[in-house]
């Protein structure tokens, strides 16, 4: 397999940036997986609050619910505040993992290139 794949193998299955340190190329790989690992520290914290928020509700009303009502508690949970980050980090991460597959796969075609024999004609 070509390095170009491998690199753009890393970076879309195991995290945006993986493939361009595979190829050496360490400071556009450490700010991707710096950007990625940064989004999804926001969507965990969000997604732990509103755990907590639901979690503290539930309890609160002491009685069974069943799953309608606490399907309507998440969903009042979640158009509180701070939707809007969530929107945003989601978009990072997204961003991030399309930029990394992208620029892995240039910059691995660029390098098989590099290292190509010129052809005599």
């Amino acid at each position: 397999m070509s390095r170009s794949i491998n690199a753009v193998l890393l970076s879309a299955l195991v995290l945006p940036g993986a493939g361009q340190l595979y190829l050496k190329h360490y400071g556009r790989g450490f700010a991707l997986i710096g950007v990625s690992l940064a989004c999804l520290w926001i969507l965990m914290d969000r997604t732990m609050q509103l755990a907590s928020t639901v979690l503290d509700q539930i309890a609160a009303k002491g009685d069974a619910l069943d799953v309608d009502q606490i399907t309507e508690l998440v969903a009042q949970a979640s158009n509180s505040s701070g939707s809007a980050l969530v929107t945003v980090a989601s978009l990072g991460l997204a961003g991030c993992w399309l930029i990394g597959i992208v620029d892995a796969y240039r910059l691995g075609k660029r390098e098989a290139e590099a290292t190509q024999p010129e052809s005599k004609d």
